[in-house]
């Protein structure tokens, strides 16, 4: 892996190496809150069992996956169709400063027809 390519990647590097490490903190801290409650109902904590540790990280994995893409549609969607005046990411100022732009045109045109322009004589 040479250095140019890491550094064109490295976004993508740094979030899936802080996935990665979140998500075997949440497995590790898991386990000991399944293995506690497994213990409180008098049963030895399983990792390979049907009802053991791994279903209930899937789950819970799963569940919090589906949470942050359901989060992120509702964002994106709303993002679509409603603005936040004067927000970076809101088009509200581009499209004010346009308007302008087009007004001071037609102003300066209605300003050259109503005046035919005078040449000066040389001299």
């Amino acid at each position: 892996m040479n250095r140019l390519w890491r550094h064109e990647r490295a976004l993508s590097i740094v979030l899936f190496a802080l996935f990665i490490g979140t998500l075997v903190l949440a497995a590790i801290v898991g386990w000991f809150e399944f293995a506690s409650q497994e213990r409180a109902h008098g049963q030895t904590p399983e990792v390979f069992a049907a009802d053991g540790y791994l279903p209930f990280l899937l789950e819970q994995v799963s569940q919090n996956i589906q949470s942050e893409f359901l989060a992120l549609a509702v964002m994106i969607a709303l993002s679509a169709r409603l603005i936040h005046r004067g927000s970076a990411q809101s088009r509200d100022g581009q499209d004010e400063m346009k308007q302008l732009i087009e007004s001071a045109e037609r102003r300066i045109d209605a300003l050259g027809r109503d005046r035919p322009l005078r040449r000066r004589s040389p001299g």
